[in-house]
């Protein structure tokens, strides 16, 4: 009995990780016509953002280097383009947000709020929401 009261313990604390970790289509309850729609803004936007954050991942590794070799100039420069970058994931990600929120209902939009604050509390399992946090 003991055991089983841990488990489920902690199967009730993980709830929330699971809500921010599970397909948009079960963590906000939608239909198969919002579901193919969520899917296909997702797609579009993903290509986007992995294209850009491809180049912000270069450009971070370039300004680790500058700061290594203490190069002020290149450090100032590549400080400025990552920034840029990562202010241009934010873009993208609301974007998204936005284009998916308008195919739901109120209910919906409020577990969706519910699962874009999990999505940017979970920093260390969510590399791209850190980074979008988090300049250089």
């Amino acid at each position: 009995m003991r055991f089983y009261t841990i488990v489920i313990a902690g199967l009730l604390a993980l709830g929330g990780a699971a809500l921010a970790d599970a397909p948009l289509e079960t963590a906000l309850g939608l239909n198969m016509e919002q579901a193919r729609q969520v899917k296909e803004i997702q797609a579009r936007y993903r290509k986007q953002f992995a294209v850009k954050r491809g180049e912000r991942n270069t450009d971070m590794r370039r300004l680790r280097r500058a700061r290594f070799a203490k190069d002020g100039k290149a450090v100032a420069e590549l400080e400025k383009l990552t920034e840029a970058q990562r202010l241009e994931l934010v873009r993208i990600r609301a974007s998204e947000d936005a284009e998916i929120r308008r195919l739901l209902n109120p209910e919906q939009n409020k577990k969706f709020d519910d699962y874009i604050k999990l999505r940017r509390e979970m920093v260390g399992s969510s590399r791209d929401e850190a980074d979008m946090k988090n300049p250089n």
